[in-house]
């Protein structure tokens, strides 16, 4: 049997790809400007790291 794992790291689903390409916005709530890993669209609003916190659906 070959334990040899190098090539499946992340389990087949992407694994590591190196650095994220970051895009500029401007948090809906508090006007920060703030990167987020993804371009926005316009259709939906974008947080900073702070607000997002207060936005996020409470876990139990």
């Amino acid at each position: 049997m070959n334990n040899d794992r190098r090539g499946s790291f992340g389990g087949g689903r992407g694994g590591f790809r190196g650095p994220r390409e970051m895009h500029k916005a401007t948090c809906a709530d508090c006007g920060q400007e703030t990167e987020v890993p993804f371009q926005p669209s316009g259709d939906r609003p974008v947080y900073c790291r702070e607000c997002y916190q207060n936005h996020r659906p409470k876990r139990y």
